[in-house]
């Protein structure tokens, strides 16, 4: 059963969730989301592409996705196109980060970079994109 008052407000009026779904969430489960709550709005995870060769959905150097929240892309700040097999990957990343804030581990602390989807000419696909990761205070 969620006890923070803060939580409890939030889990009704942003997800509208039940008493009966409160009373469910574990001490655990209600510490967890209190961590990661106090971090959401602190931190954003940039992905930049360091390299991009025959990219179908035209990624480039330089381009990135910026992410607040931890999931939500920011489109305003963002400047690569959105391009499926590079949002799968940058998923994995952001549920790391949550996972991070989950556990108050160390936010900002290394996390290394990804490959879209496409596994390049090479391995039978066309294009590959390459990208780093940051983790940045807002």
């Amino acid at each position: 059963m969620i006890k923070d008052e803060g939580l409890k407000a939030i889990a009704v009026e942003m997800f509208s969730m039940t008493e009966e779904d409160m009373a469910k969430v574990t001490p655990e489960m209600e510490k967890a989301t209190l961590n990661a709550t106090e971090a959401l709005d602190k931190y954003r995870l940039v992905a930049e592409v360091v390299s991009s060769k025959y990219c179908y959905a035209g990624l480039q150097v330089g381009q990135k996705y910026v992410l607040d929240r931890a999931v939500e892309i920011n489109a305003q700040e963002s400047t690569a196109p959105l391009c499926l097999g590079a949002i799968q990957p940058l998923f994995e990343k952001s549920t790391s980060l949550l996972d991070r804030m989950y556990q108050k581990g160390d936010i900002t602390a290394f996390m290394a970079g990804f490959r879209c989807t496409d596994p390049g000419l090479e391995l039978g696909g066309l294009g590959t994109v390459e990208f780093k990761i940051s983790i940045e205070e807002k």
